[in-house]
């Protein structure tokens, strides 16, 4: 009987165990795919950021931000018209001058709309949650520009919807 038991504890810990990995090796595989960091020159990082910018002409960004610290002005998008076309994915695009480090990170709208209906995402001294970005507004406007944010310092950060 305390055989059974032993064995049984251990199968359960086994489980355990294997769906400890597993998860972790979806987390691996979910970064690996929607995070991509790469070195780039400054003339690399305009040419891409030009290259996104490009897409929306001449359109002005949902989230308007002077300087960092200071409260960003967001659009009203209860006055926008709806899209057809819903995005599928947040694209965040930054530059780092001083690490000659370009990020693009891609945060799929399912994920953004499992829980919390407010967009979190800490970056290093940027926080998207302050920008009070309603998700279901964002789906529903369809693509957009969020944001088109240039620091003195060379920092770059380019946020929209696909």
């Amino acid at each position: 009987m305390r055989k059974t038991w032993i064995w049984i504890i251990v199968g359960i810990c086994a489980m355990g165990l294997l769906a400890l990995f597993a998860i972790a090796g979806a987390g691996v595989y979910f970064v690996s795919r929607h995070i991509q960091t790469d070195r780039a020159t400054g003339a690399d990082a305009v040419r891409t950021f030009d290259e996104v910018r490009a897409r929306f002409k001449e359109q002005r960004p949902i989230v308007e931000i002077e300087s960092r610290g200071r409260k960003p002005r967001t659009r009203d998008l209860t006055k926008v018209p709806s899209s057809p076309n819903q995005p599928e994915y947040l694209w965040i695009l930054a530059w780092d001058p001083d690490d000659e480090r370009i990020v693009k990170v891609s945060l799929p709208f399912w994920l953004l709309e499992m829980g919390r209906q407010r967009i979190d995402v800490n970056t290093d001294g940027f926080d998207l949650d302050d920008l009070d970005l309603d998700v279901k507004e964002l789906r529903r406007i369809g693509p957009a520009l969020v944001l088109d944010f240039r620091e003195t310092t060379g920092e770059r950060v380019l946020i929209w919807t696909q």
